[in-house]
Parts: C-alpha cells; sequence; structure tokens
C-alpha cells in the first residue's frame, strides 16, 4: 500500500485541481520522540505558487542545507513546471558553487531515501571586478555581475556609505545625483560634479568625492550594467557569490537586483495578463525565487540597509507578480518582524537562545497546541530535523529534510585528517 504523502504549501483549491503535481520532496514526517522517533510519510512542498518561506535555526542545524534542497528540488520539477522558474541565490559564505557536482560520498545514506548523487547546472556568478581573485583560488565561474553606477539613488549610496541624507554630505549626494539624473554617468563623473560645487566647503566635497573613488575598489561598477535576464533563465539556478564583499557592498548589491527582479516579474504579469485576455502565446520572464542567506543582515530588525526597502517590496508585493523569497538565518529575533509575519511557510532547525524562540513563537503562536520550545527540543538530534509550519492549513509537523543529491561545500572543517 502507498504511503500517503504530506502535502505543504499548497492551497486546497490548487491541491484539489493539480493534485501533488508541481511539489517538491524535501523530507520525511518524524513520528515521535527520542530513541523512538522514527521517519514516516514523504512531505511535499508546493513550488507552482508564490510562497515567502522562512528558514532558521542555530550554526551547524541545516539551514543552509535545506536552502540548497529547494534549489534542488525544483530543478528537479518536469521541464514543463521547471522552465516557468528559476532560482537566484545569494551565496554569503560560498558554499553553493558546490551544487554543479554530484554527492558521491552521500551515496549510501542517499540511497536510504531512494535517491542518487547528481549535480545540477548551477550558473555561478560573480562581482566583475573580483574575477582575478577568483582566478586565483581555481573556483570556476559562469558570469560576473556589474552595476552601472546611474542605477543608484542617492537613498541607495546614502545607505551604503552610513550616511544620513539630512546631513550635510547626504545633502550634497542628493544635489549631485539630481544633477545629473537622467545621464549615463560614471563614478568619475560623480567626483567632478562633487568637487565643482561651490556650496560646500572645499574639506566636504574632497571627503565625499574620497568614498566615491574608494567604491570604485568594490568591483561592481562598469559601463555596461548586468542585465536581469541573466538571473531571471527559465529553469535555471543562478548563485551570486558575494562572499568576498563587505556587507555594505553586499547590501548595495542586492537591494539592487531585489528591485530590477520587482520590476522584471511586473511588466511580464502585465504581459501575462494581456496574452490571456488576447489568446497570444508571448516569450515570459519565468516565476521567481530568491534564496538569501543570512537575512538578518540583509533586513535587520533594527536600522535599515541598502537592501531593506527593496526586499520588504518583494515580501509584501511580490506575490502578484509571482516572486517566492527563502530567507534563512541563523538569528531571527534580528531578522525585520515584517519577515517573520508575512512568512507562509517557516522551517525552524534547532534553536536554543531565548531571543531567536520568542521571535519565532511570535508567527507560530496561532497554530501551536503546545509550546514552541517543546517541540524543536522534542526533535531528534540529527541534523536536518526541523519544525514546519505551514500556513495554508495552519498545521505543524516534525520533518527530516532528505539528504542533498548534489556536493554540500557548507560542511564544519575539522583538524583530524
Amino acid at each position: 500500500m502507498p504511503v500517503e504523502e504530506i502535502v505543504v504549501g499548497r492551497e486546497p483549491d490548487d491541491l484539489a485541481k493539480y493534485g501533488k503535481r508541481g511539489c517538491m520532496f524535501i523530507g520525511k514526517h518524524i513520528v515521535g520522540t527520542g530513541f523512538e522517533a522514527h521517519l514516516t510519510n514523504p512531505v511535499l512542498m508546493d513550488a507552482s505558487r508564490p510562497h515567502c518561506v522562512l528558514i532558521v535555526g542555530k550554526r551547524g542545524s541545516g539551514k543552509s542545507y535545506t536552502g540548497a534542497v529547494i534549489a534542488e528540488e525544483i530543478m528537479n520539477l518536469p521541464d514543463d513546471i521547471k522552465n516557468n522558474i528559476s532560482v537566484v541565490m545569494i551565496d554569503t559564505m560560498g558554499i553553493f558553487w558546490s551544487m554543479k557536482n554530484p554527492n558521491e560520498p552521500g551515496l549510501l545514506m542517499l540511497a536510504e531515501w531512494e535517491l542518487k548523487p547528481k549535480g545540477f547546472g548551477v550558473r555561478n556568478i560573480v562581482p566583475i571586478g573580483l574575477t582575478a581573485t577568483y582566478d586565483k583560488m581555481g573556483i570556476a565561474y559562469d558570469g560576473t555581475f556589474s552595476i552601472k553606477p546611474s542605477a543608484l539613488t542617492a537613498g541607495d549610496w546614502c545607505l551604503t556609505f552610513g550616511i544620513n541624507m539630512f546631513d550635510p554630505l547626504g545633502i550634497l549626494i542628493e544635489r549631485t545625483i539630481h544633477k545629473m539624473a537622467g545621464t549615463d554617468y560614471s563614478i568619475a563623473d560623480i567626483v567632478r560634479t562633487i568637487e565643482s560645487d561651490q556650496l560646500v566647503e572645499p574639506k566636504e566635497r574632497m571627503a565625499l568625492a574620497n568614498r566615491f573613488l574608494a567604491a570604485e575598489g568594490w568591483g561592481i561598477f562598469s559601463e555596461k550594467a548586468t542585465p536581469i535576464t541573466e538571473f531571471m533563465q527559465p529553469g535555471v539556478v543562478t548563485v551570486l557569490d558575494v562572499s568576498l564583499q563587505e556587507w555594505s557592498v553586499r547590501n548595495l548589491m542586492i537591494g539592487i537586483l531585489a528591485r530590477e527582479i520587482y520590476e522584471a516579474r511586473v511588466a511580464a504579469r502585465r504581459e501575462e495578463e494581456t496574452a490571456l485576455i488576447s489568446g497570444e502565446v508571448k516569450a515570459r520572464v519565468p516565476l521567481t525565487w530568491l534564496i538569501m542567506d543570512e537575512a538578518h543582515n540583509f533586513v535587520p530588525a533594527a536600522g535599515e540597509t541598502a537592501a531593506t526597502h527593496d526586499l520588504l517590496g518583494l515580501v509584501t508585493m511580490g506575490r502578484q507578480p509571482g516572486i517566492s523569497t527563502v530567507f534563512i538565518t541563523q538569528q531571527p529575533a534580528k531578522l525585520h518582524e515584517t519577515v517573520i509575519t508575512q512568512a507562509d511557510l517557516v522551517i525552524a532547525h534547532r534553536l536554543t537562545a531565548k531571543p531567536d524562540l520568542d521571535a519565532l513563537g511570535a508567527v507560530m503562536q496561532t497554530y501551536a497546541l503546545e509550546d514552541i520550545r517543546k517541540m524543536i527540543t522534542d526533535l531528534p538530534k540529527s541534523k536536518g530535523s526541523a519544525v514546519i509550519l505551514d500556513d495554508n492549513s495552519e498545521r505543524i509537523f516534525n520533518i527530516q529534510v532528505r539528504p542533498r543529491q548534489s556536493w554540500h561545500a557548507g560542511g564544519t572543517p575539522i583538524a583530524i585528517k
């Protein structure tokens, strides 16, 4: 007799209409606690509709691993579904490039799950100014990422530099960008405009000009920006490696990327609706899943980064244009409350810090029949065990995330050879 599958994240109408098509196999249901715990029903997660997914857990509990499993599963979908989806992974630790390689060391473990080692055709993208560094490290890449300085707003620059927009330097930035609005300017053009501004003291002009000159060394600016279509390719996982950048620069990059993804999907959604009305078939920009590690650094609970506004826009307005977000963090207490409260799927690995458990409890308390602390404490000690909250069905399950088919480069190193 076939084992009944548990489906999370799928609306009842879709379940009735499409069954389990477009769902991902992410793990198995854990029944029992302690030594009596055992794995039972397969757990499937919807990939066909937009979702806001939150993955939390302390260091080493399997958060990043679970994010990669989601990316693998999207690539395992049938072509007619997979080709309607693109995946963008923000790699803050330089670990997702290894998805190209099969998980041969995990052969026996995968066999227990009736899976096989498998490499995936991910595209690794690196900042354009750091290619020499990656070449020296022997890390292969498939493309580069670059931004035009003219794509940034005065607010982007102020947040990245840590300057208050109402301070003298902030006002100077805004006046400078306003003067050049509508032109395709470079960093050198910005510096010249600042130096020619006679409304501020030479000392202030020099201080700000030096900041912009330093920005040229960030390795992300070019006369030709990377088109967003490079990241939104049908049926492809694109990994943007930001692991060698300062956090302020990472935030700037992700803010621009999120903004352009949103604009591309809003335009595409309008074309899709028009095509439905007219009956015409048009080339589509695929639905997009944006997966990011260390998410509390991009959208913090306190303060604002150059990525905050645009990422929160995806959380609150991304459903209609078809954008899914996966926020991964080991410190949910430091993550913006909007991300936590808007998440419709929460995958919680082991947590022990009270502030983090409290933050998680705020979103789970409506459905949990028992204290969330006890639910997480009762999980098996194995890596990858988690509590999953499905906001659609208002149900909570204990699960064991399936082993990865691709190579995991995020394992903990050991001194013993």
